[in-house]
């Protein structure tokens, strides 16, 4: 049985002697895995599309244990982001994400375009690399049912105001109940600051339409914040270490 579909490779592994394990995220089946058979040699047609960040329509057949790429229609292969290591890094960072939320059915479309979409900006140099990140991971562990609740306090239900956010259990708290948390918590909570303009960014990108996930702006304070909560919120909802993001961090310093 073939699946045609479109698909990014997400990531890439030793199969046997020459082969490889692809790990792509499909358009309609979500996260899967294919064999590629020989893509190290020279005439390969299907080489250029095992190479991670590679975004081609595929032909796959349904063997017993794994799918097999039969087929492969190279559309973009993101080449620029490999000239620029900062970028690169951010690149496979937001690829490890991905494989370690792996994505659904229901969610594959969306969380497809939005890779692709945040890697044509990312390319592109068209917003800085922290800000990019940062909407990639809330919006992905939107996708994923981690969606934070920034309505307001979780403990006074304010709405006005700077906040703290508190990553581990994805709500806000403000000043005046943030001591009430940190008494009742068995060990002092990790809080983010949280002003009113990095709320009505998160806002923003938990509802948007996925055409507009990207269409604001911050200052720089602010983005800063922002990318801080962004991440924060990911590491602690995921449980995850990431080496990709360990090296982003040391390549932009």
């Amino acid at each position: 049985m073939h699946l045609k579909t479109h698909g990014i490779v997400l990531g890439q592994t030793p199969f046997g002697s020459q082969d490889k394990m692809l790990t792509l995220l499909t358009s309609d089946q979500g996260m899967i895995t294919a064999i590629a058979k020989t893509p190290g040699r020279k005439k390969s047609r299907l080489s250029a599309a095992s190479e991670v960040l590679a975004y081609s329509e595929l032909t796959l057949f349904e063997g017993r244990t794994h799918y097999i790429l039969d087929s492969a229609d190279l559309e973009n292969n993101f080449f620029k982001l490999r000239e620029d290591l900062g970028k690169l890094s951010l690149a496979g960072y937001l690829c490890e994400l991905t494989r370690f939320v792996i994505p659904q059915k229901e969610t594959a479309a969306e969380t497809l375009r939005l890779l692709l979409n945040t890697l044509y900006l990312l390319e592109k140099g068209a917003r800085p690399n922290d800000f990019l990140k940062a909407v990639y991971e809330l919006r992905l562990m939107c996708l994923s049912g981690f969606q934070p609740d920034v309505e307001g306090c979780a403990g006074c239900g304010e709405t006005e105001g700077d906040f703290w956010l508190l990553p581990g259990e994805g709500v806000l708290a403000c000043k005046d109940c943030l001591p009430d948390f940190l008494s009742s918590a068995e060990r002092e909570p990790y809080r983010v600051p949280f002003p009113q303009a990095v709320r009505r960014a998160f806002f923003h990108v938990i509802q948007s339409e996925p055409g507009k996930i990207f269409s604001f702006k911050l200052s720089s304070d602010a983005e800063k914040l922002f990318a801080d909560a962004a991440e924060a919120f990911t590491i602690f909802q995921t449980g995850g270490k990431f080496s990709s993001l360990d090296f982003y961090h040391s390549v932009m310093g």
